[in-house]
């Protein structure tokens, strides 16, 4: 009899005994962790008697206690075969010396998201054990936070689904692997032998596909021994409710991956049927020409999926009856199982198309199919109602009767006359070119569905090809250094869109690379302008004649691209012109500044903007300082610039609501509003906004539904624009030593980015509510795999977004990595809450060997002369524009020869949406 048993005996023994008055025994040590769990509560089950004892809440409690024990001794068994698999396989599989040579990329794909699935339970486990290191069984203490943390973390979902989709794949890798090259199996017989629990890899490898139905049982037991007043009970559920989430998941996941495998066995020829994202639709048996030229017909099988064709022979089973065609995921095995099926030809949807019914009396004999199985239905059911009259109404009924055998004999008539009603033509688009099918379905009825389901998936698959639409890359420009350290810092367009403003810096002093896009994009000029860093950019377009026009579209402004991280002291430069130049661009720039000037009054610096070519482009310095220059003049001469001075540093400049609103590192707000005479005082701001301070500055600001959203450390605060007033505020994390350092705005989403951080957090523009976080480590790692293993190991240690950038139904994500990520961004709704997926970043191809400096987009219109209408839109060209230290192109595994003498040149990368 256990030590547990023995103390509930004596103790029961004493509770009956009416003549017991000693105090209750001190409390038993709670049981081993390796103990049985169901232990406990079979003995609570023997001994009904027990519930009404007052110690019933201490055998909860320490029921509770076993099954935390357990959670943390079966994590970290789990952690240790993750761990096993890294360490045993991975690690000496992609090792040069090793004996079994492998491609690097098959590993990668046998052991996709292994490491970020163990990173993820390392981070868990370290939390179980502290928190257990303080669990006493007289304090409340709880662990739901901890699970419900884990597994509502997107990275979690994500790594998890990541793995299933790609678990089956891995194992069929593995096992052809095996077949061509004996050694890997070798390798795999003797790492199964020296692992302790002689384990080999396929039983490692399923583990992460059962550990989160085993996280859902402990928690519903942890549950059952926690009482509702309890601390940890809501937070339980909650845990639950994430966890019975992921389950489900990957349970659909598993049956739609089994249910392709058991139609891959019973079609003779047919592989690599399990993919991604791949489901059954339907099964129809139908009759199809054996050739263009002949008349005869014989029987084939079409396998419907959500991407894929599959047309089939068939050969009876003996002694079986044809079966019916079903669209019933659930009995795919019993319905197919009667024949025999030999692969004919597969073909991606997508290069399918169904020929349209042209013919008039084909369509109307459809018409009148239709509408007398209407009226067969109605008098149905007028029989149905008549027989139930207590008059008499054998005359009714007749007449009923009759009209329905009618009514059937002209639809049998109208189905035997036209077969064409059962016949379906499809154009198959291959490689060999076009070729049109005829397809005869058993019933019309089977022909409708058949198309209906048809058209849906090729929808659907429009959709999504429209979300993973990847970018064109266009050209890499390489901007030589003048001097040591320049780096990029910021970069926005001009409000005509023809050119982009590139600021780049040393310390020492700011220059602008104007990137001219007309007739193609070529770097026009470099041209110091300042004796500082330019932190901010943003252009300011000139007033609508119609200025109420113009205030209606005041939402969709232009806002400051800045560089990532303000307290980095990374500055840039590029070339300069020759001084022979800027004499005659000078002496041409004086005499405009000066007709200008005389109309000015003394002491007042405006800006007129009249007209359209009178916008401007407003940079900030570290040093306090707005420089502002006519876009359609050269910077080049300093009589060209208007210069207002602050004490502070700049960090952002956002033109918004017609106003200028501009961050100074001493936490204030200043606002600029053109006067009567749409001039821009410069002079002084018309207000002046107290947000922030100098230990926590506002160093980002964005519009966001007509608001401005101002970010001061982790916490963002909301502008009204007409009455300046700060309408809400709110945090978006926990640690407030991490600023914002980007932030971008999507329709009803806001991502943004913390400093030296890796994870973006999705954020609801209208409830403030967190809706996501997204790690983009596994898409940096997965881009950096054919990089040197220092290089690697150095980018992944410091990883961080340094920019971000939102188009249509894309996000742009830069990385310190100098990898350039792409993500389909998700729909928002106002009713939206935490979101369960979100789409998986990828990495584009091209991308810097050092920092993602900015990312900025501008819109090329055609050229001149086409005949499109000035105020045409539709076939403008959209380029995103990234800048960063070096070029690289990550699908080359090769060391390129100029690497160390070209990794350090700034470059601007360009892509064509």
């Amino acid at each position: 009899m256990s030590e547990l048993q023995e103390q509930r005996e004596r103790l029961h023994l004493k509770l009956q005994s009416p003549l017991s008055t000693a105090a209750p025994p001190p409390p038993s040590p709670p049981p081993p962790a390796h103990a049985n769990l169901a232990s406990p509560l079979s003995l609570r089950s023997a001994s009904p008697k027990l519930e009404d004892c007052p110690y019933t809440a201490y055998f909860s409690k320490d029921t509770r206690t076993h099954v935390v024990e357990e959670l943390l001794e079966t994590e970290k068994s789990y952690v240790d075969s993750l761990q096993t698999l890294i360490n045993k396989y991975l690690k000496p599989l992609k090792e040069a010396e090793n004996s079994v040579k492998l491609d690097a990329d098959i590993v990668d794909e046998i052991f996709f998201q292994v490491p970020e699935i163990l990173a993820h339970h390392l981070e868990f486990l370290e939390a179980l054990e502290d928190r257990l290191k303080n669990w006493n069984m007289k304090q409340k203490i709880i662990i739901g936070d901890i699970l419900l943390e884990t597994f509502s973390k997107q990275s979690v979902i994500e790594s998890y689904t990541a793995f299933i989709k790609n678990w089956k794949s891995a194992r069929e890798t593995i096992k052809s692997t095996c077949q061509s090259e004996p050694a890997f199996a070798r390798f795999l017989e003797t790492m199964a032998r020296e692992h302790k629990g002689k384990l080999a890899l396929d039983s490692l490898f399923i583990m992460p596909v059962q550990r989160i139905p085993r996280y859902e049982l402990l928690i519903q037991t942890l549950l059952k021994h926690t009482e509702e007043s309890h601390p940890d009970f809501s937070t339980l559920l909650e845990a639950q409710k994430a966890v019975h989430a992921l389950a489900v998941h990957i349970n659909c996941m598993e049956r739609d991956s089994l249910e392709l495998e058991q139609i891959e066995r019973l079609i003779e020829g047919l592989g690599h049927l399990v993919a991604a994202d791949r489901t059954f639709l339907r099964h129809d048996l139908v009759t199809m020409a054996v050739s263009a030229q002949s008349l005869g017909r014989k029987e084939r099988a079409l396998f419907l999926f959500s991407d894929l064709l599959v047309i089939t022979s068939i050969k009876r089973k003996s002694g079986t009856a044809r079966k019916m065609a079903t669209t019933s995921p659930e009995s795919v095995t019993s319905s197919f199982e009667a024949n025999k099926y030999k692969l004919l030809t597969k073909i991606p949807l997508e290069n399918i198309e169904v020929v349209k019914i042209k013919d008039k009396s084909l369509r109307r004999m459809l018409w009148e199919i239709e509408n007398l199985t209407k009226d067969i239905s109605t008098l149905s059911q007028m029989s149905n109602l008549v027989s139930t009259l207590h008059c008499s109404h054998l005359q009714l009924e007749s007449s009923i009767r009759d009209m329905l055998s009618a009514l059937n004999k002209q639809l049998a008539d109208r189905q035997a006359s036209d077969s064409q009603l059962s016949y379906l033509e499809l154009i198959l688009h291959t490689r060999n070119g076009s070729e049109n099918v005829s397809i005869a379905f058993s019933k019309p009825e089977e022909r409708a569905s058949w198309e209906g389901t048809f058209n849906e998936a090729k929808q659907r698959l429009s959709v999504s090809a429209e979300k993973k639409s990847t970018p064109e890359f266009v050209i890499p420009l390489q901007i030589r250094k003048t001097r040591a350290g320049l780096q990029f810092t910021c970069a926005a367009p001009s409000a005509c869109q023809k050119d982009v403003w590139v600021c780049n810096s040393d310390g020492y002093i700011g220059q602008v690379c104007r990137l001219s896009l007309y007739p193609k994009p070529t770097v026009s000029q470099c041209i110091p302008v300042h004796s500082a860093r330019i932190l901010c950019i943003t252009a300011v377009p000139a007033i609508s004649k119609n200025r109420e026009e113009d205030q209606g579209n005041r939402g969709s402004t232009s806002v400051s691209i800045s560089v990532e991280d303000i307290d980095q002291g990374g500055n840039i430069h590029l070339d300069s012109s020759s001084s022979s130049e800027g004499e005659d661009e000078k002496e041409k720039d004086k005499e405009r500044t000066d007709s200008d000037a005389k109309q000015l009054p003394m002491g007042v610096r405006q800006i007129s903007q009249d007209n359209d070519k009178e916008s401007t482009m407003w940079l900030g310095t570290e040093d306090g300082c707005i420089l502002i220059y006519k876009c359609i003049e050269s910077c080049r001469t300093r009589e060209n610039c208007v210069e207002i001075k602050h004490g502070s540093a700049v960090y952002s400049i956002v033109y918004f609501h017609d106003k200028v609103f501009v961050s100074l590192a001493n936490g204030n707000v200043c606002v600029y509003s053109r006067d009567q005479n749409n001039a821009w005082n410069t002079s002084e701001p018309t207000s002046i906004l107290s947000i922030g301070s100098a230990v926590a500055p506002v160093t980002r600001m964005c519009p966001v539904l007509d608001k401005l959203w101002c970010s001061s450390h982790s916490s963002i605060h909301i502008v009204e624009p007409s009455s300046l007033k700060i309408v809400h505020k709110f945090s978006v994390s926990g640690d407030t030593n991490r600023a914002v350092t980007c932030f971008v705005v999507a329709g009803l989403g806001v991502w943004l980015s913390l400093h030296n951080s890796a994870n973006m957090r999705l954020i609801h523009a209208a409830s403030y509510e967190t809706l996501a976080e997204v790690n983009i480590a596994p898409a940096v790692t997965k881009m950096l795999d054919s990089c040197d293993d220092i290089i690697r190991q150095h980018k992944a240690a410091c990883l961080r977004v340094t920019s971000l950038l939102a188009h249509k139904e894309l996000l742009w994500i830069g990385t310190s990595a100098g990898v350039l990520l792409t993500m389909p961004l998700p729909t928002i709704t106002q009713s939206t809450t935490r979101l369960n997926s979100v789409p998986v970043a990828s990495g584009a191809p091209h991308g810097h060997t050092g920092h993602v400096r900015f990312l900025t987009m501008v819109e090329k219109a055609p050229k001149e002369g086409d005949g499109r209408p000035k105020d045409d839109k539709s076939s403008n060209e959209i380029l995103v524009i990234s800048g960063g230290d070096g070029y690289e192109d990550f699908r080359s595994t090769n060391i390129a020869e100029v690497a160390g003498r070209e990794d350090s040149t700034n470059h601007l990368l360009l892509w064509r949406m």
